[in-house]
């Protein structure tokens, strides 16, 4: 019997039931998508149907209810499991409905009448709208705490220039949601966010994703030039190169990667690991019992990362907590994603040897997630190199820098 993962609320329960049957529709074309480097545009659409991008959304703004970070997570590893190439694009999607609900929730319990209509207008929107988020944050060598990409104020709004990378889902998306530096009016730089309709004028989504794994991500590059948007459209955000704002925004993030990699490795063993194929052999059966280790040990450090959020947000209702609380969390989960992009990795490679040259070959799910899995490693925040610098820096009490 396998000890997976679980939701802790029945609306999570729920949401994990949904990915699992997902999970199945989207794994019969997942072999061709990432022969063909296509985009699996069929995949979004029964998400969308089953209503999967609203799910953080409450039931009374029109979603799902899955407040619970560790429920979203958990079902997000299901998704991973039968096309992890589409599930790390919704996983994007899903930090920022995250962070929308959390706002909404802070702003109601601090009475707070006016944000909490404001961040409840977005939420019902992306539910009633159906909206898909693809998020364009990153850039080449890029400070995570300063955007190259600007936003300048013009008579009537902001103009947007720059050039994202890796921006995931981005065919299929309705608007990107864009990490840019600004200026405030007494000439202080700030860290914004603005949410661009994919059919803006001068939004550029560049066809050229072709890379490892993950073929069918989408993850091409942007290019923004002479973007206009509204006054309205970029407003409040946090210092520029302040740490701990960054982080407490991307709390849950390393763990969606996390998750996306847990599934794959997890699809991967239960397809190796099987009776007629391992026999008697004794190095086979100790492959396997090393992968059981692997998973046990990752499924354990996800779900308490995911869980030390859930219960910081409720210690936490109507403030952000501290600094310091921030930083030992974003810690905890980038110490969980680390550790499980490795574990993850060492379980495909068992799995790959214990299929023998079947998995070896092209069109084979174990070869498609012998490359996949090791994306994990790259995706911020934070990239594998990077993680261990911050994590050492959080242990040792150094100041710790995300560029």
């Amino acid at each position: 019997m396998s000890m997976e993962l679980t939701a802790k609320t029945p609306a999570g329960r729920d949401l994990v039931a949904i990915a699992e049957r997902l999970a199945g529709d989207l794994s019969e074309r997942a072999g061709v998508h990432d022969r063909e480097g296509s985009y699996p545009f069929e995949s979004i659409d029964a998400l969308r149907r089953a209503g999967y991008f609203s799910a953080p959304v409450p039931v009374e703004l029109g979603g799902l209810g899955v407040s619970s970070v560790h429920d979203v997570i958990v079902a997000s590893g299901r998704l991973a499991r039968g096309d992890a190439s589409v599930a790390i694009g919704v996983n994007m999607h899903l930090v920022v409905v995250l962070n929308l609900e959390r706002r909404w929730s802070m702003a109601r319990a601090s009475d707070n009448a006016a944000r909490e209509r404001a961040f409840a207008g977005s939420l019902k929107a992306i539910a009633a709208e159906h909206v898909v988020l693809a998020a364009a944050m990153s850039e080449p060598g890029q400070d995570l705490t300063r955007p190259s990409t600007r936003a300048i104020r013009t008579q009537t709004g902001w103009r947007i220039d720059g050039h994202k990378i890796f921006c995931t889902m981005s065919p299929a998306a309705t608007a990107l949601l864009t990490s840019v530096a600004f200026e405030t009016d007494d000439g202080v730089e700030r860290y914004g966010y603005v949410q661009i309709p994919a059919a803006t004028p001068g939004l550029r989504i560049n066809d050229d994703w072709d890379a490892l794994g993950m073929r069918a991500s989408g993850s091409h590059s942007v290019t923004l030039e002479n973007v206009e948007l509204p006054a309205s459209a970029l407003r409040g955000g946090f210092p520029a190169g302040d740490a701990v704002p960054y982080l407490e925004r991307n709390l849950p993030s390393g763990l969606f990667h996390a998750s996306a990699s847990l599934g794959i490795a997890e699809a991967a063993f239960a397809r190796a690991a099987r009776p007629d194929r391992v026999g008697d052999d004794p190095r086979a059966r100790m492959l396997v019992a090393e992968s059981v280790i692997d998973l046990s040990a990752s499924r354990a450090v996800l779900s308490r990362a995911a869980t030390l959020i859930d219960e910081h947000h409720a210690a936490n209702p109507a403030r952000d907590g501290s600094d310091e609380e921030i930083t030992a969390l974003f810690a905890e989960g980038q110490a969980a994603k680390t550790f499980i992009n490795e574990a993850a990795t060492r379980v495909v490679d068992r799995s790959l040897a214990l299929s023998g040259g079947a998995g070896y070959t092209n069109g084979s799910p174990l070869a498609r997630a012998y490359r996949d899995v090791r994306a994990g490693a790259f995706m911020h925040p934070l990239g594998a190199n990077r993680a261990y610098s911050f994590l050492g820096d959080v242990a040792l009490g150094r100041a710790h820098a995300l560029h």
